[in-house]
């Protein structure tokens, strides 16, 4: 892939349905970051902005102190070009290279990284829709001239993230495979990782994390498959596990002969079925996966969630004239949604353009492409699997962008092109939501409070029934209830796609407790600049939660609170969380006293010879005071020049220090007399320049027609009234001076003086 300015947007239309408003890749906070490409710092790196609103907002990368503002149009896209700092590189290093897109409204961000005939780009989930576990997904490092690695790279979105990577295989920092470690990210900062070796690919590495953080993963330049010429690299968003699937629809590349795929599972135990020409069968563990060639199209289906990727094959080896690598991580059937919008682009190169669009076999009949129903386009349209519940069409289309709307379950849609050694390939907007994650239902709560169940699936695609466990139920996706007495229920939710004819079983224990108290450690007062803890007193199992002033928000125990500053002072709240149930609030009250403000006044010159002491200092009425001798008097006498401090202490015990140099440094003076009489009498027998502290002088005398009689550089130049050892008639004599010295603020001058002077006898 090549493409300069390529870009393929897939964005979703607005006016959707309400029961579609889930998470998606649409959103207003945005963090993501750059991997290391084949062409260190010669990289093209773009961020792609599409909405349904007219909208602004920023792109920044904070740490770098780098900020872009922007517009976009509905319905349109806007670039933005990234510094060439911004791309990552090295393995197992902190980098401050962590890119965030803020938007008014809500937006698509996609971004974009090439160079010279390489190239790869992808779709940035929002924060909504991100997660704190991953696993990677990658390919095989490929060894040239030098190693081109599998990789990916952590961005923190939160302070203090505290993640866990296991790897899949050794790295080039010499981790090895199969180890653990952790590392803790703060918001803006990447985290990038390379494997070690030829061959060695990181692909099923786990990471984990105590809060939220984005992945990507890929690789640096490859060859699909291993062996095939016309390279490039992969470039990925990862999905959180907890929105991963359990069933999936494939369908070919056009004119490709075969493409690659993976799948890779979360848990053990995990059994996989592929139906395309074939039926294929595979159990996986947690952290496996298989890879396999197919040149049908097929129905995944796995017991438990499972990611796909699609990777599209070099040229070299597909015997079609155009084309090259990439990556395409698939949306799961489960995530589908009623209309996608996607641009098909032709920018550098791309030649051919193409859509697979993907349906219920049922919905053909309301299934649109840009207002025509796709079985009125002419094309071939090919049922899924062994069981035709899915159809899908390929369409070749023109640059731009093209809408399918569904009036039945949902679609799902891909974009790619190809070019001559490039090409693209994307996937369509899809609903990202929690499906996995036993996180549906709430941990507990108090007794007799209102406890909120709450999912995001909603009628008529979906059916729920929630057994409270206390022999109540409920058929509303969300929920308020109340529990009457102390006790673990244990709470299922009966999930039921009537889409997919598919239904899930979730299961937690809800823990119902009294509400407890929690109490803080004490008030806290400190002065500026320091460093304090808050302090929760310890509650056995509790989670808590602090907020204060500035939005501070905490998840620790006893936070702490480094460099305090006056707008950090005022009530902080915490709250103790026992399964689910809330104490009471508890404040802390934080003063923050401001910093004494001792001041000795600027750098000062001073001369001698105005007596001493050259200077009497006074810093200010303080508690303490403690020169740089050590003395502790109120006020200091200078008695040389030098560098003089004092550090006071105020009545809060507060310190502050302050400093100023003083020099000894008396100004210039000169006086040029205009007569004298060189007749040895001891009186003005000479002709000369009178001063002190003069730096460099040149003295010349001069007759009336211009004939130099005297010249010296010697500061103490006299002029004895003689020239070529002869000794002159009394008349008037012109001279000139130059002389170099300095002012009484102490700046440097040169000046250039001229008269006359009378010699007489």
């Amino acid at each position: 892939m090549k493409p300069a300015q390529l870009f393929f947007l897939i964005f979703l239309f607005g006016g959707l349905p309400a029961r579609l408003l889930a998470q998606t890749n649409e959103g207003r906070n945005f963090w993501f970051s750059f991997m290391e490409h084949h062409d260190i710092g010669q990289n093209t790196m773009v961020v792609m902005i599409t909405s349904k609103y007219n909208t602004s907002g920023t792109v920044r990368i904070p740490l770098y102190n780098w900020e872009r503002t922007y517009s976009v149009a509905a319905n349109k896209v806007t670039i933005v070009n990234l510094p060439p700092f911004a791309e990552n590189t090295g393995s197992e290093t902190l980098s401050d290279k962590g890119v965030q897109v803020v938007s008014e409204e809500p937006v698509s961000v996609y971004i974009h990284q090439y160079h010279s005939m390489r190239s790869e780009a992808t779709v940035v989930l929002p924060e909504e829709s991100l997660g704190r576990d991953y696993y990677v997904m990658s390919y095989f490092s490929y060894q040239e001239s030098e190693l081109y690695p599998s990789e990916f790279v952590l961005v923190g979105m939160e302070d203090d993230t505290q993640i866990s990577i296991t790897l899949s295989d050794k790295t080039k920092g010499g981790k090895t495979k199969g180890s653990t470690f952790s590392i803790s990210l703060d918001a803006g900062e990447t985290y990038q990782v390379q494997a070690g070796a030829s061959g060695a690919d990181l692909t099923g590495t786990y990471v984990k994390g105590d809060k939220k953080f984005n992945l990507f993963s890929g690789c640096r330049w490859v060859q699909l498959p291993v062996g095939c010429n016309y390279r490039d690299n992969l470039f990925e968003q990862m999905v959180p596990v907890a929105v991963w699937g359990k069933k999936f629809v494939s369908v070919p590349y056009a004119h490709m002969p075969y493409d690659i795929f993976r799948i890779l599972a979360s848990e053990d135990g995990t059994q996989v079925t592929v139906q395309g020409s074939t039926t294929l069968q595979y159990q996986l563990d947690a952290g496996e996966y298989i890879e396999y060639k197919q040149s049908f199209p097929t129905y995944i289906s796995a017991s438990r969630p499972v990611t796909v990727a699609q990777y599209l094959i070099g040229s070299a080896c597909s015997g079609y004239p155009v084309g090259d690598p990439a990556m395409l991580i698939l949306n799961s059937v489960e995530q589908i949604r009623d209309t996608v919008t996607l641009y098909n682009s032709s920018f550098e190169n791309i030649t051919e353009n193409y859509i697979n669009v993907m349906a219920k076999t049922a919905d053909l009949d309301v299934t649109y492409f840009d207002g025509t129903p796709l079985k009125n386009l002419g094309v071939p349209i090919q049922s899924v699997g062994s069981n035709a519940d899915f159809s899908f069409a390929t369409l070749l289309v023109s640059p731009g962008a093209h809408t399918i709307l569904s009036g039945g379950c949902g679609v799902i849609a891909n974009a790619y092109g190809y070019g001559n050694v490039e090409s693209y390939s994307y996937g369509g907007g899809a609903s990202f939501k929690p499906i996995n994650a036993s996180s549906l239902i709430p941990e507990g709560g108090c007794l007799n409070d209102t406890i909120f169940f709450k999912t995001d699936f909603k009628a008529p695609r979906h059916s729920v029934l929630w057994d409270f466990g206390d022999g109540t139920t409920s058929t509303e996706p969300n929920f308020l209830h109340q529990y009457t007495a102390l006790g673990t229920y244990p709470v299922t939710l009966y999930l039921t796609d009537n889409c997919l004819n598919q239904k899930d079983t979730i299961t937690r224990n809800v823990l119902i407790t009294l509400r407890q108290a929690v109490a803080v450690t004490g008030d806290q007062a400190a002065c500026q600049g320091q460093t304090i803890t808050l302090g929760a007193v310890d509650l056995p199992g509790a989670r808590y939660e602090w907020t204060g002033p500035n939005g501070f928000l905490s998840t620790q125990q006893n936070p702490v609170l480094p460099d305090l500053q006056a707008a950090q002072a005022g009530t902080y709240l915490v709250t103790g969380i026992i399964s689910g149930c809330a104490t009471f609030p508890a404040p802390a009250e934080v003063v923050v006293y401001p910093l004494p403000e001792p001041d000795l006044g600027p750098d000062t010159l001073v001369c001698a010879d105005d007596g001493y002491p050259l200077a009497v200092l006074h810093p200010g009425s303080f508690q303490v005071y403690r020169w740089q001798d050590n003395s502790a008097t109120p006020s200091y006498e200078v008695q040389r020049e030098g560098a003089y401090w004092v550090r006071v202490i105020d009545d809060k015990g507060c310190a502050q220090t302050d400093s100023m140099s003083l020099r000894e440094l008396c100004p210039t003076r000169y006086y040029i007399p205009n007569v004298f009489s060189p007749n040895d009498d001891g009186e003005n027998d000479y002709f000369s320049v009178f001063g002190s502290d003069i730096l460099a002088l040149q003295l010349s005398v001069y007759d009336r027609w211009g004939n130099l009689l005297f010249q010296s550089t010697d500061i103490d130049a006299r002029w004895d009234g003689y020239a070529r050892g002869t000794v002159l008639d009394p008349g008037v004599f012109v001279w000139v001076a130059r002389i170099e010295g300095y002012r009484k603020d102490g700046t440097f001058f040169t000046t250039t003086e001229s008269g006359s002077v009378t010699l007489v006898y």
